[in-house]
């Protein structure tokens, strides 16, 4: 979808309608960022190459809140996670383009990843399965089944805000003043060291930017890898069951 595409792999089947769904705003965002980037002038006005991330963001939330509404007005089920990673896209999307501070865009995939990583892992530690609520409607696993997905899930969530926090940190710039949030310091203004390797110096923010197309294609490799062990125990599916 946004920041996250959902977990398509494991549906029944994905229309076209549902991929443009997930992958659009995405796009939307790239897009946006590479040609105001490359074809407006530097400078501080609004319509300059300087302000392509707050442009882009404006490009992302409203391609979300066009994709909510679209579901809306079909009567469409609307996924859990969409509206999970919209608020957390509208919320962020404001505070980047309000206070023209690029660091509330860079930080917000590490926010959502990590709120699906704690919704599923904090599900399970409580005895809650969440991927299994969200999902149960289109297939049948049984409760082990459903578990081993959740916590996988849930890890790789947690891989996924690690690597959109080097990813941003190593090659993005750092602000000109420390960015705070609720009494949190959350982004430093000045380059320094973790684990040796030099952060904050670089101004490389288009790789950061494509990234967000190349997290769809790693969360698709990770929907196809978990493909055996989904197929080995769907208790609806007619197909050869496939070893793990």
């Amino acid at each position: 979808m946004t920041e996250t595409p959902a977990p398509a792999a494991e549906e029944k089947a994905k229309s076209p309608t549902s991929l443009w769904a997930e992958l659009g705003p995405t796009v939307a965002f790239i897009l946006t960022y590479t040609l105001m980037g490359r074809f407006l002038p530097e400078g501080e006005g609004a319509f300059s190459s300087d302000k392509a991330i707050f442009w882009a963001t404006g490009a992302l939330m409203a391609s979300t809140a066009y994709v909510i509404a679209y579901k809306l007005m079909k009567k469409e089920r609307i996924p859990p996670m969409l509206i999970l990673t919209g608020s957390v896209v509208g919320f962020f999307g404001v505070l980047t383009i309000a206070l023209q501070q690029e660091a509330f865009a860079y930080i917000k995939p590490t926010i959502i990843n990590s709120l699906f990583a704690i919704i599923l892992l904090g599900g399970l530690a409580f005895g809650r399965n969440f991927w299994k609520m969200m999902l149960e409607h289109a297939f049948q696993l049984p409760d082990h089944a459903w578990n081993v997905l959740t916590f996988r899930w849930g890890l790789f969530f947690v891989f996924l805000a690690l690597l959109n926090e080097f990813l941003w940190r190593y090659f993005c710039p750092l602000p000109e003043s420390p960015l705070t949030l609720l009494g949190l310091h959350l982004v430093p203004s000045e380059p320094y060291s973790l684990f040796g390797i030099e952060m904050g110096s670089r101004d490389m923010e288009h790789v950061w930017a494509w990234m967000k197309l190349g997290n769809f294609f790693i969360v698709t490799a990770f929907m196809v890898a978990n493909l055996p062990f989904t197929m080995k125990h769907w208790e609806g599916s007619d197909l050869p069951k496939a070893s793990d």
